[in-house]
């Protein structure tokens, strides 16, 4: 990471985003939660795995379009969950061991759901330090809400025919495939970078070479998958992990995006305070769209160096303080479908 990123980390780290002071959280106060448990890691790690391998073996031995529909939900749920954890390497505070970290977040977490570490963090430490600005990465996926329910309902559309998860690959091609002085990625839209030579088009600027090497770790880490399965004689299983990833996958990290930031009053804010939210989720909700407690999201941006196996000690800590009687706390992602479609007020 260069020193800007390192800079950009620290300021994420030992600050609250907007600008925040610390009196919700005491810095002694905060100490015991930022403890790394390396075997809770990788215990979470395993289950993520576990769940995955069920999927597969549920249609290998009991192939129907049942079967299928139950894999692609639990796959697509894992996806994100693998997701959530290179998000957790990325802020460096998944293990103890830094170096098992990067691995781990590079390799069993990032490159099975096409994701570079490295590159991922740099653009992920933006968001933190920009959430709610023009320049925040992600504002694409949140700033529009709430929305009209056949909009919304197109969207999911759109998410389980594979149109979203086409566009999430051209997205990546630029991503991977552009030097780093070119890339302007705006979540899963593509903002060119502005140039006063109207002949070159932004595919022209993808480097083939570049992107293949940005990609490299995803590439093999598919082709060992598929071997998996050439070598258990049922190479079309493999297909579950690609089909997943173009539509359930794409669903479940809308939802997720647009739960952290979207349809809040202060969303177009750089107060942490009132553009992120926690949502308190059920078994079917972190097995869908909450991974790996991803839905403590105030408590994450308040201090993002807290493990996420940490955060609800952290939020029940908070709760014991006090800090929810402002902060936004919704009760389960129904509350927040609500609200991205504007039949819930934000902060009501």
């Amino acid at each position: 990471m260069t020193s800007a990123n390192n800079s950009a980390h620290a300021q994420a780290a030992n600050q609250p985003a907007g600008g925040a002071s610390w009196d919700a959280i005491p810095r002694d106060n905060l100490k015991p939660f930022l403890e790394k448990h390396t075997l809770t890691a990788l215990r979470i790690l395993a289950v993520n795995w576990i769940l995955v391998a069920f999927s597969f073996a549920i249609v290998i031995f009991q192939p129907a379009w049942y079967t299928i529909i139950v894999a692609m939900i639990i796959l697509g749920g894992r996806q994100l969950g693998l997701g959530i954890l290179t998000h957790e390497c990325a802020h460096r505070s998944f293990v103890a061991s830094r170096p098992l970290g990067e691995w781990l977040g590079n390799w069993l977490c990032g490159a099975p759901v096409m994701v570079d570490l490295e590159i991922y963090r740099q653009y992920h430490m933006t968001h933190h330090v920009k959430t709610g600005t023009a320049d925040d990465p992600d504002l694409v996926n949140y700033r529009h809400y709430p929305v009209s329910t056949s909009s919304l309902l197109r969207k999911f559309a759109r998410d389980l025919v594979g149109i979203t998860g086409l566009r999430s690959l051209v997205a990546l091609a630029f991503l991977y495939g552009q030097k780093p002085s070119e890339k302007s990625i705006a979540g899963y839209s593509y903002k060119p970078v502005s140039s006063t030579d109207s002949t070159t088009a932004p595919a022209m600027r993808i480097a083939p070479l570049r992107l293949l090497w940005n990609l490299r770790r995803s590439v093999i880490a598919n082709a060992g998958l598929f071997a998996v399965f050439v070598c258990l004689n049922h190479p079309l299983v493999y297909l579950l992990w690609p089909a997943s990833w173009m539509t359930t996958y794409m669903v479940f990290t809308r939802i997720r995006n647009a739960a952290e930031h979207g349809a809040l009053a202060g969303t177009s804010s750089n107060d942490v305070w009132g553009n992120t939210r926690t949502v308190e989720a059920n078994w079917f909700e972190r097995l869908t769209v909450a991974p790996n407690y991803v839905n403590y999201h105030f408590e994450h941006h308040l201090a993002p160096t807290v493990p996420s196996y940490n955060l609800p000690k952290l939020h029940q800590w908070m709760i014991e303080q006090g800090a929810f009687q402002r902060a936004p706390l919704e009760l389960g992602y129904g509350q927040i479908l609500r609200r991205l479609v504007g039949q819930t007020k934000p902060g009501v």
